[in-house]
């Protein structure tokens, strides 16, 4: 607005913005909200392309610009640091993690079922993928960030444990769970499942025949109190819709289609 134009307004006393400014600013902020998220995409598929690749172990910003087609300034613009950028590629990875699960258990429609469903699901991955599904990098990944953020890691990986709160809640209508606590409930179930995964991914340190899948599925759920026989379990486990594409989590988010403005 020119100067002459704020006199005037200033004169008349009109100080009330103009209907026309609010759309301006709104379309513009919103413009560049896309271009951002866009950006930070590209980043992200790109680290999880290069992290693929080395097992998680491996990884620096220059690789990942390099990967992105982009510059390090650039890079920096968008994620603070190293650690700020995989955060982001763990919480992208954690988001596709829980839609295999829901997907699994979509024909499932007793909420005890579901719940024994998405755990069969998670410990089906390793194996329907080489060891790939829930990604030996992703596993890598979360031990090295866990040791320096893990707030950080717990709010990454709140798609995950959301959906098991979530099941666990739904199962509670059944009268053996009424009196459960679902927060240390859903804080045993996921840290359970987590070590498991972890074991069939990056090794069995404990030096003892570990537990398949179905062993997994009645401890968790005799743990909350819903005794169900074996046969009960793999019923369920029959029932899942799993998608066996060999791709690991990290691949799938590396080919995530998206849009990437320039």
């Amino acid at each position: 607005m020119s100067g002459e134009a704020v006199s005037e307004r200033a004169r008349s006393g009109d100080d009330t913005e103009a209907d026309w400014h609010r759309r301006v600013v709104t379309r513009s902020l919103q413009g560049a909200q896309k271009r951002s998220i866009d950006r930070g995409d590209r980043f992200i598929r790109a680290a999880a392309k290069v992290l693929e690749r080395s097992n998680g172990e491996s990884l620096t910003v220059q690789d990942v610009a390099d990967e992105a087609g982009q510059s390090l300034r650039t890079l920096y613009q968008y994620f603070a640091s190293k650690d700020d950028l995989l955060l982001a590629v763990f919480e992208e990875a954690m988001r596709t993690y829980a839609r295999i699960i829901r997907a699994a258990i979509a024909d499932l429609d007793d909420p005890l079922e579901r719940l024994a469903g998405a755990i069969l699901a998670a410990a089906h991955l390793p194996a329907m993928h080489n060891k790939a599904g829930v990604d030996r990098g992703l596993v890598h990944l979360r031990l090295q960030l866990g040791q320096a953020e893990p707030d950080l890691i717990a709010r990454s990986q709140a798609p995950v444990t959301s959906l098991y709160r979530e099941l666990i809640e739904a199962a509670t209508a059944d009268a053996a769970l009424t009196a459960l606590d679902v927060e240390p409930a859903t804080y045993f179930l996921v840290s359970t499942r987590t070590s498991f995964l972890t074991s069939m991914t990056a090794g069995n340190e404990y030096g003892v025949r570990a537990p398949d899948l179905i062993d997994l599925s009645l401890f968790c759920l005799n743990g909350l109190g819903a005794h169900r026989p074996r046969e009960w379990h793999e019923r369920v486990d029959k029932r899942l819709e799993l998608s066996g594409d060999g791709r690991s989590i990290l691949r799938r988010l590396a080919r995530a289609s998206g849009s990437t403005s320039a």
